[in-house]
């Protein structure tokens, strides 16, 4: 039996890639889940896996590499929140009005001068962080496509907003 190896390797591992998981992601529920989706993702594979060595070793590295994953995703872009800066200190609020304003002012040029598509993109990528492939699917779409919008859309902001902070000097 070919799958023998892949369910002997994670039945044996579990505690250390959970352990290894709690540590990555500091949360009990994401550790379990990442090493759940790390199985379902290798389930697939399981024909080819030629013994418990080589399964140990893509358990391993797939548990953590989707931890490392979740990681990137949480602390990509967390949305912006004007009330974290205590208005009762002049040079925080300063700085918070400022950062405020950019905040508003990118989003004000993301709703008036992006597509639909390209707007649906870019909150997909960059807010909710999902992947090229995922938005392709969602959007029914080429993953080139995708890159194709999404490096569209960015210039697009860049351009109107360094048009815009030229007129303000």
């Amino acid at each position: 039996m070919k799958q023998e190896p892949l369910l002997s390797a994670f039945t044996r591992l579990r505690d250390s890639l959970l352990s290894m998981s709690r540590r990555i992601l500091q949360d009990e529920d994401d550790a379990t889940d990442a090493i759940q989706e790390a199985f379902c993702r290798l389930w697939p594979l399981r024909g080819k896996i030629r013994d418990e060595q080589e399964a140990s070793a893509l358990t391993v590295t797939t548990t953590r590499n989707l931890c490392i994953d979740r990681v990137r995703q949480k602390s990509r872009f967390t949305e912006y929140d004007p009330e974290c800066f205590d208005t009762k200190d002049n040079e925080a609020n300063d700085s918070g009005n400022e950062m405020a304003e950019r905040f508003q002012t990118v989003k004000r040029l993301i709703d008036s001068k992006l597509t639909v598509g390209q707007r649906t993109i870019l909150e997909l990528r960059d807010l909710r962080g999902y992947e090229i492939d995922e938005i392709a699917s969602l959007l029914d779409m080429q993953p080139t496509a995708v890159r194709m919008n999404l490096s569209r859309a960015r210039k697009t902001i860049r351009e109107q907003y360094k048009k815009l902070n030229a007129h303000d000097r």
